[in-house]
């Protein structure tokens, strides 16, 4: 079998990429060709994981030789936790994980890029989030992990909604601890002016998906993010471009993080203006 000019041999070692659905799936389409490049003898392969059966791939998985780590995505950023022998400050503290790669003793590692993806990829939009006020629509493990790495980048305001009012008071508790000088709260659906607004919701990955939030909250904003990923613009992105709003997507995310993934793996990084003449990004 080739991949991108990969000829997949015994030797060949893999990365899962876990989570459910997998159509949206654009790692694979990015990480192959950067390894193709590196020469190195790895592949990335979607694992279409339902909840409830992490627990019998990922023990299956780690009994496997040539396994070499896997990217997690929804469903289970939270509860790869359990699975993970040691744990990085910011999973520790956002509770969510992205990657996960073996030691020496093959014992799980765990990471999490997305609040990184995020900040790096504002930062090509020549916009800077310290001072900015946030809003972040979306407390699960992807919400956590940004809330928690833009708290120590000097953001002035910090807003959460969830439609789970418990999710949305239980990051502002942990935020609060951590970063008790940051105003935070839980979104009260009214406030308006935000600086920036991010979706961490899957609202978008369906076209007939309605906005994360209500058009009158959109205009005015400088950046709007959304974490989905999609080969076309979601609702929201196009709302913001009409809107006049610097636009970061799911994939400017994706690819922002890349030379973290690359480097956490053991790997020479390769630039982000690299990764998207690869991928014709």
């Amino acid at each position: 079998m080739v991949i991108a000019n990969h000829i997949i041999s015994g030797k060949t070692k893999f990365i899962a990429h876990i989570g459910f659905p997998t159509a949206s799936f654009t790692a694979p389409k990015i990480l192959n060709p950067c390894f193709t490049l590196l020469n190195t003898d790895l592949i990335v392969i979607p694992m279409a994981c339902k909840k409830g059966n992490l627990n019998n791939l990922i023990k299956g998985l780690t009994k496997l030789e040539n396994f070499f780590g896997a990217l997690i995505t929804m469903p289970h950023k939270q509860a790869i936790l359990s699975h993970l022998n040691y744990k990085s400050p910011l999973v520790e503290q956002s509770g969510s994980c992205n990657i996960v790669k073996l030691n020496k003793s093959r014992k799980t590692i765990g990471e999490i890029f997305d609040g990184i993806g995020v900040f790096k990829a504002i930062c090509q939009k020549d916009v800077s989030p310290r001072n900015k006020s946030i809003l972040i629509i979306g407390a699960g493990g992807v919400g956590f992990a940004i809330a928690f790495y833009l708290g120590a980048k000097g953001i002035s305001k910090l807003a959460i909604f969830d439609l789970n009012r418990s999710m949305s008071t239980k990051l502002c508790v942990k935020i609060r601890k951590t970063f008790p000088n940051l105003e935070v709260d839980v979104w009260n659906s009214q406030e308006a002016g935000w600086d920036i607004v991010i979706n961490a919701t899957p609202l978008g990955m369906n076209r007939a998906d309605n906005l994360p939030v209500a058009t009158r909250f959109l205009n005015s904003v400088e950046v709007v993010i959304d974490l989905v990923l999609s080969t076309t613009d979601t609702y929201l992105v196009k709302t913001a471009k009409k809107n006049r709003s610097k636009v970061v997507s799911g994939n400017d995310i994706l690819i922002a993080q890349i030379p973290e993934m690359l480097d956490f793996f053991g790997l020479e990084k390769i630039s982000i203006k690299e990764i998207k003449a690869i991928c014709n990004y």
